[in-house]
C-alpha cells in the first residue's frame, strides 16, 4: 500500500511567507490548520493500517491456518457478499475462529494492538462497510455454526455463523421452530441483534424477543452469559441494541416450538390497484392481525417492465395450515375476491422451502433504507406512493438502460406484535404496545452500475425523509428506525427514544469500560 501522507505531500504546495502576507495570516493560518487536520488523520489511518498488519501476523500465529491474506483462495471466498458493495471492501487480513475460545483469543490481539475490525455473520449489511472493513481485520464467525436441540426440545442452540435456512433444515424434520429469518440466506446474528421480524412475530414477537440466553466474548476478552437472570442488563441491550456496541455473541440459545408446515399465499396486482388494496391492508394491519396472531404478511410495490411496470405483490403467511390448504384463512379473505390478479399462488410447506422462495439473489448492489408511521391511516400510506413513483423516475433516467430495481415494502407491526415484545423486561426497541399499532416504511434498490451508488443514496435520504415530514405533519410519525433495513447514516439507536438510547450508552460503557469496542469495531451502527 502506498504512503497515504507521502501523497499528500508531493502535492500539496507549502506557502511562502511572502504567499501567506498576500493571503492574508488568519486565512493563510486556517489553511494550514487544515492541512494539519489531514495530515494528522492519514497519520493516524496509517497507524491503523500499521495495527492492522501486526494484528493480522499476531492471529496467523495463535490461530495457524485460521488467517486469510489477499490474493489467496481463502480470502476471495470469505469476500464473498450479498451486497456488491461489501464485497468492494478489502480487509488487510480475515481470521476465522472456531470455537469461542479462539473468539476470545482474537478479541484480546485486536484490542492489545488496537487493530480496528469488524465482524461478518451473514454478510448480508447492504452498505459497504457494514459487516466489512476497509484494512483492518474481518472476523468470519462462519465456522462457529453448531446447531444442537436440547433434550426436552425447549431449547435450540445457534452459533453466529449459521444462515437461517441452516436452522430450518435441522429444525423441520424435528417439527420443530424458531422465532427466525424469514429469507434462506440471512445469518443469524446480525437478524437477532437488530431485532428479528419473523414469520411467527404475531405469536412469539421479534427474534431478539425469544433468546433464552447469549454467550458473549465482550471487549476484555471474557466470556459471559446474558439471560433475564444473568447480567440481564446485557442481555435487554442485545435485545435489538446491536451487537457491536457490546460483544460478540457466539451462541443464541432460542426458545423453540412445536411447527409443522408454514402456509403461504402470494397476489400480484397492476399497481393501478394501489388504491384499493393499501385500505385493505392498513385494516388487516389495524383489525386482522392481532385477531389471529399466527398470521403474518408484507405489502410489496416494485417496477417490472416485463409485468407492465408497477405492481403490488401481497404476500400471506399462516402458521396453520388451513383446510383444505389452497382455501385462505379467513383474516385474509378479502383479498381473495380483488378482481384483475396477475398472479395467485398458493403453498404450504416447510419453512425451509418458504425461505428460498423469497431469498434475493447475489450480485447486485443494494440499499436499504427505512422509518415506522401509525398504521393508523390508509391516506397516508397511499400517499407514499407518488413520492416513490417520483424519486423512482430520476432513477430510470440516470439509469440509461442498466438495470435498477426499486422496492417499497409495507411491514406491519400489529399490537400482538408489540405486546409480546414485552416479555422477559422487553427490548431495547422502544416500542410499546401503546404506540401501535405501527407499518415500518421500508425502501430497498438493488442495481449494478457503480456510478448511480451516490443519486441511489441520496435520493432514498431524501424519500425517507419526506415520508417522516408528511408523517410528522398529520400527527402519524413514530420515528423508529428498524436496525437491519437502515441505511448507512440513519441513528438508529437514538430513535429508540432519549432513554433506552441512555440506557444502552450506560450499559456499552459498563462492559466496554475502555471503549476499545467503541473505538475500534467499526462499520454496523454505533451509538
Amino acid at each position: 500500500m502506498s504512503d497515504p501522507i507521502a501523497a499528500v505531500s508531493t502535492s500539496y504546495h507549502q506557502p511562502t511567507i511572502k504567499e501567506i502576507e498576500r493571503q492574508g495570516i488568519c486565512e493563510a493560518l486556517t489553511d494550514i490548520q487544515y492541512l494539519a487536520g489531514i495530515l494528522q488523520w492519514l497519520a493516524l489511518a496509517k497507524d491503523a493500517v500499521d495495527c492492522a498488519s501486526d494484528a493480522c501476523t499476531a492471529l496467523a500465529a495463535a490461530l495457524p491456518g485460521n488467517v486469510a491474506y489477499p490474493n489467496t483462495t481463502p480470502y476471495i471466498q470469505a469476500n464473498n457478499f450479498w451486497s456488491d458493495r461489501q464485497a468492494e471492501v478489502h480487509p488487510r487480513c480475515f481470521v476465522t475462529p472456531r470455537s469461542t475460545e479462539e473468539v476470545s483469543t482474537v478479541v484480546k490481539i485486536l484490542t492489545t494492538r488496537n487493530a480496528p475490525f469488524t465482524v461478518k455473520s451473514g454478510g448480508h449489511t447492504a452498505f459497504a462497510g457494514g459487516s466489512n472493513i476497509a484494512d483492518g481485520v474481518t472476523i468470519d464467525l462462519v465456522y462457529l455454526n453448531d446447531i444442537t436441540v436440547s433434550s426436552d426440545r425447549q431449547t435450540v442452540s445457534v452459533g453466529p455463523g449459521n444462515r437461517w435456512v441452516n436452522v430450518s433444515e435441522t429444525l423441520d424434520p424435528l417439527k420443530l421452530a424458531v422465532v427466525g429469518g424469514r429469507v434462506a440466506d440471512v445469518g443469524v446474528s446480525g437478524l437477532i441483534l437488530g431485532g428479528g421480524i419473523s414469520y411467527f412475530s404475531g405469536l412469539k414477537g421479534w427474534a431478539c424477543d425469544s433468546v433464552r440466553n447469549f454467550e458473549v466474548v465482550i471487549s476484555s476478552g471474557d466470556i459471559v452469559n446474558a439471560s433475564p437472570t444473568i447480567n440481564p442488563d446485557l442481555y435487554w441491550a442485545l435485545r435489538g441494541g446491536g451487537g457491536s456496541n457490546f460483544g460478540i455473541v457466539t451462541r443464541f440459545d432460542l426458545a423453540s416450538f412445536e411447527q409443522g408446515d408454514l402456509w403461504t399465499n402470494s397476489l400480484i396486482f397492476p399497481g393501478a390497484l394501489n388504491s384499493t388494496l393499501i385500505p385493505l391492508f392498513q385494516d388487516l394491519t389495524v383489525n386482522g392481525l392481532p385477531n389471529d396472531p399466527a398470521a403474518h404478511t408484507y405489502f410489496v410495490l416494485t417496477y417490472q417492465p416485463s409485468l407492465g411496470g408497477y405492481i403490488a405483490l401481497t404476500s400471506f403467511y399462516h402458521a396453520t395450515i388451513p383446510s383444505p390448504p389452497d382455501n385462505s384463512p379467513p383474516v385474509f379473505a378479502q383479498f381473495q375476491s380483488i378482481p384483475s390478479a396477475i398472479s395467485n399462488s398458493t403453498l404450504a410447506a416447510n419453512i425451509s422451502t418458504q425461505s428460498r422462495i423469497i431469498d434475493i439473489p447475489y450480485g447486485s448492489r443494494q440499499t436499504w433504507w427505512d422509518t415506522t408511521v401509525s398504521a393508523t391511516s390508509a391516506s397516508l400510506l397511499t400517499d407514499i406512493v407518488p413520492l416513490f413513483e417520483a424519486r423512482n423516475a430520476a432513477l430510470f433516467s440516470a439509469a440509461k438502460g442498466s438495470s435498477i430495481t426499486p422496492f417499497l415494502v409495507f411491514q406491519p407491526i400489529p399490537v400482538n406484535v408489540l405486546s409480546a415484545m414485552q416479555k422477559n423486561g422487553g427490548n431495547a426497541l422502544g416500542l410499546e404496545p401503546s404506540d401501535g399499532p405501527l407499518i415500518i416504511v421500508q425502501l430497498t434498490t438493488t442495481w449494478e452500475d457503480v456510478r448511480l451508488d451516490r443519486l441511489v443514496e441520496d435520493s432514498s435520504q431524501q424519500l425517507i425523509a419526506k415520508i417522516e415530514s408528511m408523517a410528522k405533519k398529520r400527527g402519524l410519525d413514530n420515528g423508529f428506525v428498524y436496525m437491519n433495513y437502515a441505511g448507512s447514516t440513519q441513528q438508529v439507536q437514538k430513535r429508540y427514544g432519549k432513554d433506552n438510547h441512555r440506557r444502552l450508552k450506560r450499559i456499552s460503557r459498563k462492559w466496554d469500560p475502555r471503549g476499545k469496542l467503541a473505538q475500534l469495531w467499526r462499520g454496523y451502527f454505533k451509538l
